[in-house]
């Protein structure tokens, strides 16, 4: 017989907490602090980094894998179709592949109105492919449907690193806003000319993982955007940025707000039962507008389980890792920084 009763709601709650790092609310007087370093990379000058990646393309002995994150913002989805742009442009077959789904209206509206080419694991053999290169994270197998171990070629991210990354070619600069900066001054620097849509999508990746260049955004960001801004369609950027909003998502973002749960810098909230689980997302990047907000967690349930969505503010902390910390003993867990 069970000593007590364990409610899900605030158990959630508190796994999110606790792998925020932050303490019960009756000891929040006692605050935490820490630090948060960028590893450093003896990386070659920036100079050198595209034609050493076109030395990795042209030894990959067939057609190359080029993997974006599961479930992929515009970032990844701009990155990864870049990337394949870039050694295809060599030589060298590739298909971009995701896992999961294309969730956020914004992000099914930029690959629908952009039509772009991109590929499911379940349309692709892993094993028919010669190289394999990850686009916006850097671990096969973590946030992505590779079998953990697969050897990777080649890892362009700008996301903070949790452990050691392997590749013939790595190139993560966590000083950057957005992967699609560095696809795009690859382009730029070898001298290979984006079509419109991968243009404008990589474009739209710069300005989301920025947030309109607001957050964590370097020189090398504007610079890329402006490098991409005569080949992008911005009539049809206008209309990425403008989808439809569904009603239920205005219920769930306006339950997110009515029933957030505050501490320091972290906003929690329950918004009960939902159907649909993009609205989650939404509702997680709205409520990281509210003042002093740093980390934000909504969740709801459907069918019988709890889905979450969380967002941070700045690429310091990662959370996609943070979920998985959190949850790896109650569900699943997947995203990044």
């Amino acid at each position: 017989v069970a000593d007590h009763v364990v409610d899900p709601v605030e158990a959630t709650t508190r796994r999110v907490l606790d792998a925020v790092g932050l303490p019960p609310r009756d000891a929040q007087d006692e605050r935490v602090t820490g630090e948060v370093g960028s590893p450093g990379f003896d990386e070659p000058d920036v100079q050198e980094r595209p034609p050493r990646l076109v030395r990795t393309l042209r030894r990959i002995p067939g057609d190359l894998l080029v993997v974006a994150h599961d479930n992929p913002d515009p970032d990844a989805i701009a990155s990864a179709l870049g990337l394949a742009r870039i050694a295809e442009a060599i030589g060298t077959p590739a298909d971009a592949v995701y896992g999961g789904e294309i969730a956020h209206q914004e992000n099914r509206a930029m690959v629908n109105l952009l039509d772009l080419s991109l590929r499911t694991f379940a349309d692709v053999d892993i094993d028919s492919y010669a190289g394999i290169a990850l686009v916006d994270h850097s671990r096969a197998g973590i946030n992505d449907s590779l079998p953990e171990g697969t050897v990777v070629d080649i890892v362009v991210d700008h996301h903070p690193p949790r452990g050691p990354i392997e590749g013939t070619f790595v190139d993560v600069r966590p000083d950057i806003g957005a992967t699609s900066t560095l696809i795009a001054d690859y382009l730029s620097r070898l001298g290979i000319a984006p079509d419109r849509a991968i243009a404008t999508a990589l474009l739209y990746g710069i300005r989301v993982d920025t947030r309109d260049f607001t957050r964590e955004v370097s020189i090398a960001d504007f610079e890329a955007a402006a490098s991409l801004i005569p080949d992008a369609d911005e009539s049809t950027l206008e209309r990425v940025e403008s989808p439809s909003v569904s009603p239920e998502t205005l219920r769930v973002l306006a339950a997110a707000i009515e029933n957030r749960d505050v501490r320091e810098s972290v906003i929690a909230s329950c918004v009960g039962e939902i159907t649909d689980r993009d609205a989650l997302a939404q509702a997680a990047d709205r409520l990281l507008d509210l003042e002093d907000a740093s980390v934000t967690f909504v969740y709801g349930y459907m069918n019988g389980m709890i889905y979450g969505s969380a967002r941070a503010r700045g690429a310091d902390l990662d959370v996609g890792e943070l979920l998985r910390d959190a949850l790896e003993q109650a569900g699943s867990a997947g995203g990044h920084a």
